[in-house]
């Protein structure tokens, strides 16, 4: 990180992010990461920005951005953009022919919901994370084991073997299933479309180290900012809506403390009784039996070889 000290008011600003990349990227710093979500152009309230721009208006907004921010980017660095995948569809030669940028996979964010139901079509209930790389200095930073999925089958002999192995799990699918930022959440401000925390740190940590510099070119509520300095990175965001300032994060929201770890899990899975070959009061009473173990740290009360012993005697 050397000398730079995050402060908001060199990360964080108000304007066009195709010409305000060109300007206001800190002196000697490069993008490692850019994270976003632009609007949808679905009539969004953003104050007094519109989300109701003539297509081919949009789509040359979108093409601006991309292509300023490969000029300011690292060398070796990624693109990620949140959007519907009709629309990322829609705009797919440009993406990947006209802006620098090359295609390096597509994801597709689940969020279950009981809103939003109709007559004429199943249920929206998805959105693309468009992963897109710069790759002139090398393959960009990625690191598949910061993040992983719980085993989904611990009480098999081989799983039990390589969880006491120290193993915790495999690495991420390519869908992801993260509820919404609903209303009742903490970290849900009053904006349109706010993207929830878990998904932007799974992003970052997967892709960038501490102190690399993480940049959302729509940045609305700065969500990617404090998910960003959250975790030790510099986060930096422009948004054109004049309003969007009263988000902007503190300076002493940065955790300059933060250390990376491998082998973490941002979202529990439920234990699948059915298949492990269980009760639900058996589960009950290994997790009590963990719980009360004061031998064991909490990131070991989950389960230990005697309890998946336990649960394979249960199944044969």
């Amino acid at each position: 990180m050397g000398s730079v000290i995050w402060n908001r008011d060199d990360f964080c600003h108000v304007g066009d992010s195709s010409k305000v990349l060109k300007e206001k990227i800190p002196e000697g710093l490069k993008v490692k990461l850019f994270l976003t979500d632009p609007p949808y152009n679905i009539g969004h309230n953003y104050g007094n920005v519109s989300d109701r721009l003539k297509k081919e208006e949009y789509h040359e907004m979108i093409k601006n951005v991309l292509t300023s921010a490969y000029e300011v980017a690292d060398d070796s660095s990624h693109f990620f953009m949140i959007h519907y995948p009709e629309a990322i569809a829609e705009m797919w030669s440009m993406i990947t022919q006209d802006t620098g940028w090359k295609f390096k996979q597509w994801i597709t964010w689940a969020y279950p919901s009981n809103i939003g139901m109709s007559n004429k079509a199943w249920t929206r209930a998805s959105r693309t994370v468009l992963w897109l790389v710069k790759d002139e200095g090398g393959d960009p930073t990625f690191h598949p084991k910061r993040i992983i999925r719980p085993y989904r089958n611990p009480w098999d002999r081989r799983v039990a073997q390589l969880i006491q192995d120290g193993k915790r799990g495999c690495s991420l699918y390519d869908w992801w299933e993260i509820n919404l930022t609903k209303n009742v959440n903490k970290e849900k401000s009053d904006y349109s479309n706010q993207i929830p925390q878990t998904l932007l740190r799974r992003v970052i940590r997967s892709t960038t180290d501490v102190g690399d510099l993480v940049a959302d070119p729509f940045a609305g509520t700065f969500s990617t900012v404090k998910a960003a300095i959250g975790t030790g990175r510099l986060g930096w965001g422009c948004d054109l809506n004049g309003d969007t300032p009263k988000y902007w994060p503190d300076d002493n929201d940065f955790n300059g403390e933060y250390q990376e770890e491998e082998f973490s899990v941002d979202q529990e899975e439920k234990f699948d009784v059915v298949r492990a070959g269980i009760s639900q009061g058996n589960l009950n009473e290994l997790v009590k039996r963990a719980c009360d173990n004061d031998e064991l740290s909490p990131a070991k009360k989950k389960w230990t070889l005697k309890e998946l012993e336990f649960i394979e005697s249960t199944r044969e």
